[in-house]
């Protein structure tokens, strides 16, 4: 097999045979993985003037590792952490690399003794609840759409979950009988039972009551106007549009530089947020 065949062949197989079947990795990390190398051959093929198709085991080495990674802050202007999230991807290719390929061990070995760059870490913002309540206050619940967005903000301010597992949430893992709560399947396919508050209950029940009777007969709870799941990307124009509504109503809002869309829990005497919930960063 010539060395180009041999490197396509390796990167077919990392992604259809290791990180799927093995590590069983989800889409998204996949995803994460997937972007990275293609951004990698992409500019080692520009590196070494060579078209991608001809690139070979012998191409993969430190020294462009260390280049790519340096074109990515400078060139791409990426951060850090952005930075370090490509070196982590190229170090799992190039770890499985050494357990296919033993005839450029020590080249791989090489990349896999990369260390991540250190940065400082902003401090981050969060929301307060007065912020989160006038948010929630400049929905107008008269509209199916606003009603879906109110359900969804107040399940996402009542259990604190992540965007993701807002869009994977399944009607079958909402129990509505007391005391309600909710089964949120998050990174690593690791799940949690978060106990619901009776409002959010309540929305969530009502909401899903609503797109039942539309003959809607999709699993996922929170859906798009097409009747389709709501993806990452649409629950952070959500967000993003809410909030700048609500910026008139309450000012404070407009100083927030970035924002995460987790809340904290939602209640008349909340205290202030704590980690992992209604930051901006």
């Amino acid at each position: 097999m010539k060395g180009s065949k041999q490197l396509m062949h390796y990167v077919q197989r990392f992604f259809q045979d290791y990180l799927r079947a093995h590590r069983g990795l989800s889409n998204n990390t996949v995803f994460a993985y997937r972007d990275a190398i293609k951004l990698y051959l992409i500019f080692l093929s520009k590196h070494t003037r060579s078209h991608i198709t001809k690139l070979s085991l012998d191409n993969l080495s430190v020294e462009t590792v260390l280049a790519f990674l340096s074109d990515v802050e400078t060139t791409r202007r990426c951060t850090v952490t952005t930075r370090n999230l490509r070196l982590s991807a190229l170090r799992t290719f190039f770890g499985y690399l050494v357990t296919q390929d033993t005839l450029h061990a020590s080249q791989y070995q090489r990349v896999l003794s990369l260390p991540v760059k250190r940065s400082s870490h902003r401090m981050m913002e969060y929301l307060e609840v007065e912020e989160v309540r006038a948010v929630m206050d400049c929905i107008n619940r008269g509209e199916a759409i606003g009603r879906r967005d109110y359900a969804l903000l107040n399940f996402l301010y009542n259990t604190g979950a992540r965007v993701q597992e807002a869009c994977d949430l399944c009607i079958e893992h909402v129990w509505f009988d007391s005391p309600p709560l909710v089964t949120i399947t998050g990174k690593g396919r690791k799940t949690r039972q978060v106990p619901l508050w009776p409002g959010t209950a309540m929305l969530l029940k009502s909401y899903i009551a609503e797109h039942k009777a539309s003959r809607i007969t999709l699993k996922n709870v929170f859906l798009n106007a097409r009747g389709q799941p709501l993806t990452r990307f649409g629950i952070r124009y959500i967000l993003q549009t809410r909030i700048a509504a609500a910026v008139e109503h309450c000012p404070s809002l407009s100083k927030k530089e970035s924002w995460s869309p987790h809340f904290p829990p939602h209640n008349s005497d909340a205290p202030a947020p704590v980690r992992g919930r209604a930051y901006c960063y």
